[in-house]
């Protein structure tokens, strides 16, 4: 008997269920930064679930910074873009080090957000469907509740800008190392075509410290929504824990974390690796992240420029089997909960959708609403999901 829905009327009618969650979370709850009133409510209403499907459920205390309202790091490098065509005369190897600068730049402002002093807490949510297991569970399935701070832009073109920043940026800060390079070997280069790639740098630094500097606004909307992120993820675990405790008993043993502060640092996640470090040993982990857009699902197969972060390969070969159109992706600008997995030994891997160009101008902003999400996309990751939990049973 399949774990999970295996015709189409199963599968069209889990990915409903999914919906229905998505809808309370994003909509009749809202944005859920974290620590606050309304994550709570979303604890409350993930653990009332779970414990009705019969569930055992523990909460674990979690310390995190929230998130800066200034990215130091960004606005090190806005000032850095900003300044460099105009002194590269003086200082050329300011503008030489440019690009190689902002390749860096989201990995630094990631361990920066990351290193930060904890201040506040909150709870990560852990549910097993047999609670008298002690032994830790074969497959942990991860989605964090919390949502982000809201880009502080409403009009959607501007918002497509920004989804395209650090792109055209860095190709500004390439121009100007180009400029420099030739300046450093004599070739002459008209003044006027100097003053003009300074002057793209200036106005491309200037954008970046605007994006820094420009005051929070109303409380209503200085949060995302998250319906994409992370509304679907937790759906889409709900649809699935509650197929699964029909189930019983179960061949292996299985448990769902909801997570939180994974949007300011990661701290959910780095709090519960610390607190379970004995479950790296036998448990593998598969977290779900923004699984209710686009029409392409990826498995993240590793994080980073410098000394990248790779996924497990052995459960990407899995998921490969699962579902062979899933596709591989390289994040290089975000993190995710499997990060912290992946860093503490355990067999972790990160399941997401998208377009094919990624570039998501809805990400992190009061437009990640509930009409953004596409049910034929969470029917695609249930039906993976279940492949590979059938996959795993077998093996």
């Amino acid at each position: 008997m399949s774990w999970l829905p295996s015709t189409p009327e199963q599968l069209e009618l889990c990915a409903r269920r999914a919906l229905t969650h998505i809808e309370v979370l994003a909509s009749n709850i809202g944005a859920r930064p974290s620590g606050s009133s309304a994550e709570r409510q979303a604890l409350d209403y993930v653990s009332g679930l779970l414990t009705g499907w019969g569930y055992e459920v523990q909460r674990e205390a979690v310390a995190f910074a929230p998130t800066p309202p200034l990215n130091l790091p960004y606005l090190l490098g806005a000032i850095a873009l900003g300044v460099a065509g105009w002194v590269s005369g003086e200082f050329p190897w300011l503008a030489l080090a440019l690009p190689f600068f902002f390749m860096i730049l989201p990995q630094w402002s990631r361990w920066w957000v990351q290193n930060r002093k904890p201040t506040h807490s909150s709870e990560n949510l852990l549910a097993k469907l047999d609670g008298k297991r002690s032994e830790p569970p074969v497959l942990l399935f991860c989605a964090h509740i919390d949502t982000a701070r809201a880009v502080p832009l409403h009009h959607p073109w501007l918002l497509h800008l920004y989804s395209r920043t650090l792109d055209i940026l860095q190709r500004f800060a390439w121009m100007i190392f180009a400029l420099a390079l030739l300046k450093a070997w004599g070739w002459p280069v008209a003044p006027g075509f100097l003053y003009s790639v300074a002057a793209l740098g200036s106005l491309g630094g200037l954008w970046l410290a605007g994006l820094q500097l420009i005051p929070s606004p109303a409380e209503e909307l200085a949060h995302s929504p998250g319906a994409n992120d992370n509304a679907s993820g937790v759906g889409v675990l709900l649809a699935v824990a509650e197929e699964l405790a029909t189930q019983t008993p179960l061949p292996l043993p299985i448990a769902f974390l909801f997570t939180t502060a994974e949007e300011s640092g990661l701290y959910g996640g780095r709090d519960f690796v610390q607190a379970h470090p004995e479950w790296a040993k036998t448990t593998r982990v598969v977290c779900v992240d923004m699984v209710g857009k686009g029409e392409v699902l990826y498995y993240v197969a590793k994080e980073g420029l410098f000394n990248p972060l790779y996924t497990d390969r052995e459960l990407q070969q899995a998921f490969l089997v699962a579902n062979p159109s899933l596709q591989p992706l390289w994040h290089t600008l975000r993190s995710g909960d499997y990060a912290p997995f992946c860093q503490a030994g355990f067999r972790a891997i990160s399941l997401e959708s998208g377009g094919k160009s990624l570039s998501d101008w809805s990400y992190h902003t009061v437009f990640d609403t509930v009409e953004q999400i596409n049910p034929e996309m969470l029917k695609k990751v249930i039906k993976t999901l279940s492949a590979f939990l059938e996959q795993s049973r077998a093996g």
